[in-house]
């Protein structure tokens, strides 16, 4: 139910608001990295690696995007 409604949500956002989202995502990103190999833990799942490549991807679309005028805020 749970996976669903989350995709219905995304469908609902609509793309622009997707690639916006991933541009604050992708640099927090990097804030999580710090903190887990501060504690020596390891960094990132075989699926969170999966997930974090589609958000870094998501906001290089979503910088390019912006930049082109092809969405704005």
């Amino acid at each position: 139910m749970a996976t669903a409604y989350t995709l219905f949500l995304f469908d609902a956002a609509g793309l622009k608001f997707v690639l916006l989202m991933t541009i604050v995502l992708a640099p927090a990103t990097m804030l999580y990295v710090k903190a887990r190999s501060e504690r020596g833990r390891r960094i990132f799942s075989a699926t969170e690696i999966v997930l974090c490549a589609i958000i870094v991807i998501g906001a290089i679309i979503g910088v390019i995007s912006l930049w082109t005028g092809r969405i704005t805020l």
